[in-house]
């Protein structure tokens, strides 16, 4: 038998002998008293008294009083004590002076009375005590929330509800699952199929090629689904992230955001300089083979991802972004999750290895539209903006349309309004024209009235462009206003080229002409004479879209800007950045790489900078990758070490076996790498050991053998090789 329900039978023969005591004292008080002790009172004293008295079952009383406190309060028999006060002294009011007298005579109280008034006591007292804590937590949020009240409403608007991060769950609700997993069979019937075939052609694209190489072993289930950003696929290869890992870096004092950055470690700092030479080379299938041996490297997964686009290939080039997001998603730690599900997360695009979270997800998001996944798409862009203040990818003017596609109106309203009070950006008087059709989705007829009426007094250059792109005559009111700069004409273009198909619809079009007939003539020479110039975050929106109608408006300033690459496109100027590994500072050296580094071979980029950094590592006392070596490292020759590398490199150079080549430069990345002492992060594995092992099960399934076939044909190979 448990000790609660011995606890409850002892509660019960104690309740009984109470009783019997109470009636044999109330039978002999004198029968002309009109009051007398209150039988439901002193059975509760007399219980307590014989609790208190018995130390083994006040063990076991304190032992539940921690089991109440585990769940979360007390439980009815002690909620119920404190009433029992009241009657006591009510029932000591009604005694007569007499009596009071002769229990004073008689003397004290029994313990059991005292022992119950001092319970009593402490319970009161505890329950104070709770209720001027809360009161305190109360009064501090509520001054948190008043000293710091525009920071925390635009996080509560930027809030991340992580369920709309993955299209499967919009896909889901709107196809219906069975159509879902209909469509995942089909899909894993032809990779099954290209498995089959892989051997038999010479020459095949890059998606058989990769699927090819990823190899038997898959990541675990666990790890494909807990991915705070992206839902994993079951073919993509089990690897570490490679050196990629994040951490925090500081709080607001106020609370209202944590910084945070993604790191690049000594393996992938390596693995980013070989990128960028490759990069440098300008052949295509260098990059898909190293994405082949480092699966999980985020330029690699950028850059080959436009290459797929080039071959017309949409479907792999979205997979390998969302493989980039769920790379950063496998490091992410669990309070970076939970800060951007409270909008508080922060990441410095000043950083460069942050900067490929926000190129990955602007691909993302493009090909998430392309598919009509429209509120999947608004949290991303929600994500991108409220991770940098500055919205350097200018989110902003994909927020609002994409709000109107979602059917988020109320919320779009809600953002608006506090974007105009809290941001300085002029273009935000763009944006609020949206806030027309969100009423009109709201059913509020009168309040998009009433918002088109001040937009075209406000920004009437830019609804008589919207007449003539909708193949409307423009009103009398607003005939004749147009964009006179090029700064001017960058925001209406913008505008136009987002919203121009959300506008072409009857209710906005019958709208338009109603209040544009009731309108005055809008007086142009009261409104400011231009807008603000475009920014790097709305330039580099405009590059990476590619309209040239944009771009011919564009800041000539900033779209010259070198250097200029797919991977980090329009970057801040090299003394804006915060750099932190030389594989990120290498585009900035290339003018120093072509006036000092050898040329005349595929490979002089490579060699070049394993010297320069081999030498800085001996400068710094430390690894090749800047680790520190330990003391069985001081009796290796480094300069021997360095020189048989190269000519082992320059010996694949000469014999064209690009193969062979990479195979030594990854083999030397790895190795230098594990010196440091650092290991990959990463869910599934986290070492070098993992890699090996993910390497030799590659090589044993027939790759990386002599005679293997390849994608496509290396320059100067004719045999395929």
């Amino acid at each position: 038998m448990s000790s609660r329900q011995l606890r409850k039978l002892q509660k019960q023969r104690e309740l009984q002998e109470a009783s019997k005591d109470a009636v044999r004292g109330q039978e002999s008080e004198d029968s002309g008293e009109d009051e007398g002790p209150a039988p439901a009172v002193k059975p509760r004293v007399s219980l307590f008294a014989a609790l208190g008295a018995d130390g083994d079952d006040s063990d076991e009383q304190d032992e539940e009083r921690e089991r109440d406190e585990d769940d979360g309060g007390p439980r009815e028999e002690e909620v119920v004590l404190p009433q029992s006060q009241p009657s006591k002294k009510s029932k000591k009011k009604k005694k007569k002076k007499s009596k009071a007298k002769a229990a004073a005579a008689s003397g004290p109280e029994p313990a059991g009375e005292e022992e119950d008034q001092g319970g009593e006591d402490e319970i009161d007292k505890a329950l104070k005590e709770l209720r001027l804590s809360n009161e305190q937590i109360s009064g501090k949020l509520a001054s948190e929330a008043q000293s710091s009240g525009p920071a925390r409403r635009i996080n509560e608007l930027l809030s991340i509800n992580t369920y709309h991060l993955k299209v499967i769950n919009e896909m889901r609700n709107l196809f219906g699952r069975d159509v879902i997993e209909s469509a995942n069979a089909e899909e894993q019937e032809e990779a099954n199929r290209r498995t089959r075939a892989r051997n038999a052609p010479r020459q095949v694209d890059i998606e058989t090629f990769l699927r090819s190489a990823a190899g038997p072993k898959k990541l675990p289930e666990v790890s494909l689904r807990r991915n705070a950003f992206i839902q994993g696929r079951e073919h993509w290869p089990r690897r570490t992230a490679g050196g990629l890992t994040m951490k925090q870096l500081r709080q607001a004092d106020d609370g209202s955001f944590t910084e945070y950055t993604y790191v690049h470690e000594a393996e992938h700092d390596g693995v980013q300089a070989a990128f960028y030479s490759y990069v440098q080379m300008g052949d295509p299938w260098r990059l898909v083979y190293l994405l082949a041996e480092v699966p999980y490297h985020v330029s690699t997964l950028i850059q080959v991802s436009s290459v797929a686009k080039q071959d017309q290939n949409m479907a792999l080039a979205a997979e390998l972004c969302e493989r980039a997001l769920f790379t950063f998603g496998r490091v992410a730690t669990s309070s970076f999750r939970q800060d951007i599900e409270q909008g508080r997360a922060r990441l410095d695009f000043r950083r460069p290895e942050n900067r490929q979270f926000w190129l990955a997800g602007y691909h993302y998001l493009k090909s998430l539209i392309r598919k009509g996944t429209y509120r999947t798409a608004l949290e991303w862009a929600k994500l991108l903006f409220a991770l940098d203040p500055k919205d350097p990818y200018a989110m902003r003017h994909f927020i609002h349309f994409l709000a109107i596609r979602a059917h988020e109106a109320r919320w779009l309203v809600d953002f608006v309004d506090e974007l105009e009070r809290t941001s300085d950006n002029r273009d935000t008087a763009y944006l609020r024209q949206s806030v027309v059709l969100a009423k009109l989705q709201m059913n509020d007829t009168a309040g998009a009235r009433d918002e088109l009426r001040r937009g075209m007094q406000r920004v009437p250059w830019l609804y008589c462009a919207l007449y003539q792109e909708l193949g409307l005559d423009a009103p009398p009111s607003i005939w004749g206003i147009s964009s006179q700069s090029d700064s001017r004409s960058f925001w209406v273009k913008l505008y136009i080229y987002q919203m121009k198909d959300l506008w072409n619809n009857t209710a906005a079009i019958s709208l338009l002409q109603q209040v544009a007939k009731g309108l005055d003539r809008v007086d142009a020479s009261s409104l400011p004479s231009d807008d603000a110039p475009p920014d790097l975050g709305a330039t580099r929106l405009a590059y990476l879209e590619g309209q040239t109608s944009l771009l011919a408006v564009s800041p000539r300033e900033l779209l010259d800007r070198q250097p200029n690459y797919e991977y980090d496109p329009l970057p801040p100027l090299e003394e804006e950045n915060i750099f932190t590994c030389e594989g990120c500072r290498l585009p900035w050296r290339e003018r120093e790489d072509r006036a000092n580094g050898p040329r005349g071979t595929p490979t002089a980029g490579i060699l070049h900078m394993l010297r320069r950094r081999l030498q800085r590592g001996r400068v710094a006392g430390g690894g090749v990758m800047g680790g520190g070596g330990g003391a069985e490292d001081e009796d290796v020759d480094e300069d021997e070490i360095d020189d048989e590398l190269i000519r082992e490199l320059e010996g694949h150079a000469e014999r064209g076996d690009e193969r062979g080549m990479l195979e030594a430069l990854m083999q030397f990345i790895r190795g230098q790498a594990g010196t440091t002492g650092e290991e990959g992060g990463g869910e599934g594995g986290a070492g070098d050991d993992d890699n090996e092992e993910d390497l030799a099960d590659y090589e044993h399934d027939g790759h990386g053998q002599e005679g293997d076939w390849l994608p496509g044909a290396w320059p100067g190979d004719e045999d395929g090789r």
